[in-house]
């Protein structure tokens, strides 16, 4: 499976967990299956962001392309609150959570070692910002990107959801309280199953800018439908 159709299908993913979340009832069969299937997406990405850190030819650029995206997404959701929506500042915005993702790699292997400290403070402020997927997806991130062995990615994905899932281990030890995820979180142990099957290599397409906009367009046409609707 080349790089352009491991894309394809964490778009697909995103898609069918965002139609679930906008406009299906939660007690439905359909949104709990669509949701499933979406937790399959963040992995997705966070591989291909761990991925492009080492394939890159410019990693400020590529840094400074994720902060505009990251940037112009929080103004369209300032806009959204300001006009009587939901305030999803901050939190509903996935691409600062693969922006620090991202920085934390690039201080994992930049020549002053000491820049690796830097990463500990950014875990924790994902967390407490209420980033999107938070600790548990910057340091999926650097896992990914510091460990390239895929049965090792398939361990750090375990032990994440072990720590960052309510079940079983918070459960047995009687804190769920400080559970980020449910249940429903360990759908995205399948997400395995791609990176298994990716084989490094780019395809016949690339779109680099479509997989750029394919998040904000289609969050946007989603609540245009909703307003409409």
């Amino acid at each position: 499976m080349n790089r352009f159709i491991f894309k394809l299908i964490a778009l697909f993913t995103m898609l069918l967990d965002h139609i679930a979340f906008i406009f299906l009832d939660s007690n439905t069969l359909l949104h709990d299956v669509f949701r499933l299937v979406g937790r399959v997406s963040f992995v997705l990405f966070a591989y291909m962001i761990a991925e492009g850190y080492h394939k890159t030819k410019d990693i400020n650029k590529y840094l400074l392309r994720l902060a505009i995206f990251a940037g112009g997404i929080e103004l369209a959701l300032l806009g959204y609150y300001l006009i009587g929506g939901d305030n999803m500042l901050i939190t509903f915005n996935i691409f600062w959570t693969l922006l620090v993702g991202l920085l934390s790699l690039y201080l994992f292997y930049h020549k002053n070692q000491y820049f690796k400290l830097i990463i500990i403070p950014l875990v924790f402020a994902a967390e407490l910002l209420d980033l999107s997927y938070g600790g548990y997806g910057v340091l999926m991130i650097l896992f990914f990107g510091v460990y390239r062995n895929k049965f090792t990615n398939f361990l750090h994905l375990l032990f994440l959801n072990l720590i960052f899932i309510q079940s079983p281990v918070l459960e047995f030890l009687g804190v769920t309280e400080f559970a980020k995820f449910p249940i429903m979180q360990w759908a995205s142990i399948f997400a395995i199953i791609f990176i298994f099957l990716y084989n490094g290599e780019m395809g016949k397409y690339r779109l680099k800018w479509f997989f750029y906009l394919f998040y904000p367009g289609h969050l946007l046409i989603l609540y245009l439908l909703e307003f409409l609707i």
